[in-house]
């Protein structure tokens, strides 16, 4: 699910990326639905826009977004290649969503 339409020019803002070129849209979406996937993982969903944690939820999405566009690609770090934090993350959350016993 690609990010709402309402949220899109605030995410633009918050990634400071004045000028998007339909690349960055498409990675931005995925971007923003791996965010909402992790926070899904871990029995967030979004709040109701009257919910007064609505505007908590959506800072943090933003948060998570910015991380994972800034994060695509592989870090190097003194000439060595370093591992990303957010796909670290994202993946140990997926394998939580498996454990023995599970059912989706």
């Amino acid at each position: 699910m690609p990010m709402p339409e309402d949220k899109q020019q605030h995410v633009l803002a918050y990634c400071a990326i004045a000028d998007p070129s339909d690349t960055d849209l498409l990675v931005l979406n995925d971007a923003w639905d791996a965010a909402a996937a992790y926070l899904a993982g871990a029995g967030i969903q979004e709040p109701t826009e009257k919910d007064p944690r609505q505007p908590l939820w959506f800072n943090i999405m933003k948060a998570l977004t910015l991380d994972n566009y800034d994060q695509r690609g592989a870090q190097f770090e003194q000439g060595k290649l370093v591992d990303n934090p957010a796909f670290r993350r994202q993946l140990t959350q997926l394998k939580l969503s498996f454990l023995p016993g599970d059912s989706i």
